[in-house]
């Protein structure tokens, strides 16, 4: 670099904020180390879009987007764009250009026009193949809009040498988002449709990308049309849960949200109105039956009075119930009649903030009526030392150990080192039950790779927890269920699979500085995986049948016939979506 170039360099970055050249510098670092292995990076986005909720395409607002982009075109030059998008034709700032079929959208005489071909990869002819479909009905502007768009993704994953340049080019990104989100409303996309499924997938995925990528290096327009379309996918794909994924913690932000949307009064902007109604909705959905919040996470009760709370939020906006909470937070209610189980089926939180998480990736709370049957340990300490240690592992909380290691590294009061995620495979419902198959890595680090897996299956007046190890070698397996001291109100018996079931005294910490004792249930085996076990919690009267676990190649089949009715459930432990559970 000659000397005159050095000194204008200098000149330029004089001028701006200490923030933007650190951004900077972050970024171009992140690119260099993202480029030597794209597959990898681009397979993580996937892995990551594919847990989040599944779009909203019937939403209320996102047709109103849809209808603000129709409105600003001339539904015949649409046409005409859509025509010639279909034969590969595109014109962009008065210069037309003949790409022809298949689109090469990285062809070298392009990267003369970089701005032409930004408008290219921004993909706002999407809208008029859109239009150009519900003007004449003619499905192949509908199949060419996705044959372009799978052509497209399959050409730019992310992390492919230059991939910053045009294709995920935040600002590209964030149009592209918008544009690709308003065609799918105009086409009139619904869940179910596997098309709507993959495009909603793909949106989440720029979404995630694009809050990792944000321009904070340059500013300006580029972070403005950045954060709009962060706000767009949000509305779309969020529902209304705090980032910790901590209840009690959740209740508390709601509580300042409310005595800032009640300061505000009328003026209350629409973001701080949506926010309050959505994050209501959200520990609505999550509360045990006794109306207060669960044992997740560190929290207790009495630190938010949670039905006062409600109250004040009601007079102020009505209450939004989450969409697909299994995919956007992990923690979701199952519940049938008087039943209801609080469970973990998502991350501990984010990975950038895990002070207040503990090792409790697929535990569960459990209420009948309004008496706790099965709870965690609570939350009695915030210094260092053995009780916080303990409070954080694996043993204080209803799930699977394995050789006796951490769910969580916890260490110090709030620090947190390797950990594994959750994640939801399946959520259904059948006759007699709701039920929900979740999974985590958390144990991938150990030897053979072992997997956990389980299936709630909740009924009127019966939970069966049932688990699967998968993976390969020989494991020292705990499995624990700790049982509230109010249990017993219940009239509760519990059944314990895969093993002979220990009975010890454990402390619970349900309030700060109070202690109680409750009974804590302890399966252990030394088995070569895979391995299957579980519990099945039956209210009422007991029953004397014994059931039945066992393994036929990949289905874990759980059999019952206790005189009065039978129960045949087939769990497949490779498939996904409503074919994982079948319960006759």
């Amino acid at each position: 670099m000659r000397a005159q170039d050095i000194g204008r360099l200098l000149r330029t970055v004089s001028h701006l904020r200490a923030s933007q050249i650190w951004h900077r510098a972050r970024l171009s670092v992140r690119r260099k180390l993202w480029s030597r292995n794209p597959a990898r990076i681009d397979a993580r986005y996937c892995a990551r879009a594919a847990a989040v909720a599944p779009l909203r395409w019937d939403h209320a607002g996102l047709a109103a987007v849809a209808r603000h982009h129709a409105d600003r075109r001339d539904a015949a030059a649409a046409l005409e764009v859509a025509k010639n998008a279909l034969a590969g034709r595109f014109s962009f700032l008065g210069e037309t250009r003949d790409l022809g079929v298949p689109v090469p959208w990285d062809r070298p005489d392009l990267l003369q026009v970089l701005l032409w071909k930004t408008h290219l990869h921004e993909f706002s002819y999407a809208i008029d193949l859109a239009l150009a479909y519900r003007a004449t009905r003619d499905a192949s502007f509908r199949d060419g809009f996705f044959a372009l768009a799978h052509a497209y993704t399959d050409a730019q994953p992310i992390a492919k040498p230059g991939f910053q340049r045009v294709a995920w080019n935040e600002r590209a990104v964030a149009t592209r988002l918008v544009h690709w989100a308003a065609a799918g409303a105009l086409f009139g996309l619904r869940d179910g449709d596997p098309e709507a499924s993959w495009l909603g997938s793909e949106i989440a995925r720029h979404a995630l990308f694009l809050r990792d990528n944000l321009a904070l290096d340059l500013l300006g327009n580029h972070l403005f049309r950045d954060t709009a379309a962060l706000a767009f996918a949000h509305e779309l794909c969020g529902c209304g849960a705090h980032v910790e994924r901590c209840p009690m913690y959740h209740a508390v932000c709601l509580a300042d949200l409310v005595e800032v949307r009640a300061l505000c009064g009328d003026a209350s902007p629409g973001w701080l109105r949506d926010a309050v109604a959505r994050a209501a909705g959200f520990l609505e959905s999550i509360l045990l039956g006794d109306g207060d919040i669960p044992m997740l996470g560190d929290g207790w009760r009495g630190e938010v009075d949670v039905q006062r709370l409600l109250a004040q939020v009601r007079a102020l906006e009505s209450p939004l119930a989450p969409r697909a909470p299994e995919h956007a937070s992990g923690l979701v209610r199952l519940s049938r009649g008087p039943l209801r189980c609080v469970l973990r089926a998502g991350p501990h939180g984010p990975d950038h903030q895990l002070g207040h998480a503990h090792a409790d990736l697929l535990a569960f709370d459990v209420s009948h009526g309004a008496v706790r049957v099965v709870t965690d340990t609570g939350t009695a300490a915030y210094a260092d030392g053995p009780l916080r240690r303990h409070l954080r592992s694996t043993a204080a909380h209803n799930t699977v150990q394995l050789d006796g290691a951490e769910l969580l590294e916890a260490w110090s009061s709030f620090r947190s080192g390797r950990h594994g995620r959750a994640r939801t495979i399946a959520r259904g419902s059948s006759d007699r039950f709701e039920w929900l198959v979740a999974a985590h890595d958390g144990y991938a680090w150990l030897a053979g790779a072992p997997q956990p897996q389980r299936l709630w299956l909740v009924g009127e007046d019966e939970l069966w927890v049932l688990d699967a190890v998968l993976g390969s070698g020989r494991h020292p397996i705990a499995s624990r269920l700790h049982l509230h001291p109010d249990a017993s109100q219940a009239a509760c018996s519990v059944r314990a699979l895969g093993g002979d079931a220990r009975e010890q005294l454990a402390p619970l910490h349900e309030h700060f500085n109070e202690t109680r004792e409750m009974r804590r249930l302890v399966v252990e085996a030394d088995a070569t995986l895979p391995w299957l076990g579980g519990f099945w919690l039956r209210f009422g009267a007991a029953s004397n049948a014994q059931p039945s676990l066992a393994r036929d190649g990949r289905i874990a089949r759980l059999r019952l016939d206790d005189g009065a009715r039978s129960l045949a459930v087939d769990w497949d432990l490779d498939a996904t979506g409503a074919a994982a559970v079948a319960i006759r």
